[in-house]
């Protein structure tokens, strides 16, 4: 029998069979990054307040996730102050809800506020959709797109799709470092000139050789990042999204 539980416009929901509760730290973390990667809305809820608030969830950053862009801007003090809130998005066919939520922190980037959030122990999740991959435009990769990885051998390959989570990277064989799947990389860069440079911690999470092109294909997830940079991502995403092929 499904149990009720609090939905985001505070009535009662019952939870579905593909309904479950994410208990993990890791599904957690990844299903906050998808909120993330889709730059999904949130809708707040503070405990007493019969107002609702909309945001943005920025980024997830060690025991942390990052809230931006709250509107109305009267929800700025209201969340800031709260000792209890309850946050739900919809998305893509995804739903989350978390209570108990609170702010732990208020910080600024450059003059524009943002909130931290411990992460949740456990939350509401329903059918899980992965983030969308664009292949960059011609006039973009006519000026070239590259992405290098620092280590004790640097390896610089190019771009062919990205996300807001991630990209798809080539190298041209051979390659001048052994390469792994979950491979950590403390460092990397991605350089698009004139409209994108940042810096990440990075992961490689799958790769394989292409004997037909002599290459060696990465998938690359973009662990962790400085606020302007994750900014400047989904700012580009956000552009070559209206124009882009979809991966």
């Amino acid at each position: 029998m499904a149990n009720p539980q609090p939905a985001e416009n505070g009535l009662v929901q019952e939870v579905t069979p593909d309904s479950r509760y994410l208990e993990t730290r890791g599904d957690i973390e990844r299903c906050l990054k998808e909120l993330r990667d889709h730059r999904s809305t949130l809708t707040i809820r503070v405990d007493g307040d019969p107002e609702s608030y909309t945001c943005k969830l920025l980024d997830v950053v060690g025991d942390d996730f990052l809230i931006e862009d709250i509107t109305p801007r009267t929800g700025l003090s209201a969340v800031r102050q709260a000792k209890k809130l309850s946050i739900a998005a919809r998305t893509r066919g995804t739903f989350v809800f978390i209570e108990d939520a609170r702010v732990s922190k208020a910080d600024e980037e450059r003059g524009i506020p943002f909130f931290h959030i411990p992460l949740p122990k456990t939350m509401l999740y329903h059918q899980r959709r992965r983030a969308a991959r664009f292949r960059l435009p011609l006039r973009v990769t006519a000026n070239g797109s590259s992405i290098t990885l620092f280590g004790d051998a640097n390896m610089t390959g190019r771009i062919i799709d990205i996300s807001a989570g991630g990209c798809r990277a080539e190298f041209d064989l051979p390659v001048s470092a052994s390469v792994a799947n979950d491979q950590v990389i403390e460092e990397c860069a991605i350089t698009i000139p004139k409209l994108l440079e940042i810096h990440s911690e990075a992961v490689i999470r799958h790769h394989h050789e292409n004997k037909h092109t002599n290459t060696l294909v990465c998938g690359i997830e973009l662990t962790r990042m400085h606020v302007t940079d994750r900014r400047r991502l989904e700012h580009f995403i956000q552009t070559i999204a209206k124009s882009a092929e979809t991966a």
